[in-house]
């Protein structure tokens, strides 16, 4: 959508979150987007866009991360520089399994991609995103865990990580998971999405722009904090944007657990789930 479409009507932002009494902030629904785009002729009507438009779905997404909800301002900022900061899509139509997924992966490193988001066309379910770990989890090239709970902090979810692994094996890759459904974090909550997307930086990791953990299959843990933030030498204000994020994640996860937000988790599942996700859990 060109600058002068955007203009033309103003979006709005029905998902509200109390951050204090008296201090709220608004973010847009997936409907909200989607109607942003048919009043500025891109599309005939929302309900199109969510069944028969899928190749509009990326770019509402990005207006998704640049609205702020996702909390992470590297996140806001990249998003309105997807194509030139390398920041890539796929959507999967049809029939796939693991070894589909991790082709479209592997695929992207020889394109040069900082990140990847991969999207899942369903109704954005737990159920649905069950599925994902299930068929995902089975591959060679790819681990799940529990990630538990951080010190102090417990509640009715499970939060799992699932973790890409390098074709050579020198490296692994946390998966960023997106759905709006309500265990998920809130701000990793698109709410009304007609899918489920998964966000991983098929590149090794980047140590200069962030710490490099081990991750749970002992190989260093590449992580979306890694992808080029296009501030080159400029460490004062990186150093800037990365306080910001965490207080602004403190903010709008509250009161919800800070444990369902962590880079290192990908879906946060209802108590429910347990019995689907144990033989696809590395302990």
């Amino acid at each position: 959508m060109s600058e002068s479409k955007k203009q033309t009507t103003r979006r709005k932002n029905e998902v509200i979150r109390e951050i204090s009494k008296t201090v709220k902030r608004s973010f847009p629904s997936f409907d909200n987007l989607a109607a942003w785009v048919v009043d500025n002729g891109g599309a005939d009507s929302v309900e199109s866009i969510r069944v028969s438009r899928p190749e509009l779905w990326s770019d509402l997404l990005f207006e998704w991360y640049s609205s702020g909800q996702i909390a992470c301002l590297f996140a806001v900022h990249l998003a309105r520089l997807a194509d030139t900061a390398k920041w890539y899509s796929a959507v999967v139509e049809g029939p796939w399994d693991g070894d589909y997924i991790t082709a479209i992966i592997d695929a992207s490193i020889e394109q040069g991609a900082e990140g990847l988001q991969i999207l899942f066309p369903g109704h954005g379910t737990d159920d649905e995103a069950i599925t994902i770990v299930e068929r995902l989890a089975v591959h060679s090239r790819w681990r799940c865990d529990d990630t538990g709970w951080l010190a102090g902090e417990e509640g009715d979810s499970i939060q799992i990580g699932l973790r890409w692994i390098a074709p050579d094996r020198s490296y692994e890759s946390w998966a960023v998971g997106i759905a709006p459904f309500e265990t998920m974090p809130f701000t990793r909550r698109f709410v009304g999405a007609p899918f489920i997307a998964l966000i991983v930086r098929p590149l090794p990791p980047a140590g200069k722009r962030a710490p490099t953990p081990e991750g749970p299959t002992g190989l260093p843990a590449s992580h979306l904090a890694h992808m080029d933030d296009a501030l080159g030498q400029n460490q004062e204000k990186r150093d800037k944007w990365t306080e910001q994020t965490k207080l602004g994640k403190r903010a709008l996860i509250h009161p919800e657990p800070l444990s369902r937000a962590r880079a290192k988790v990908t879906f946060s599942f209802p108590p429910s789930a347990q019995t689907a996700l144990m033989p696809f859990l590395k302990m």
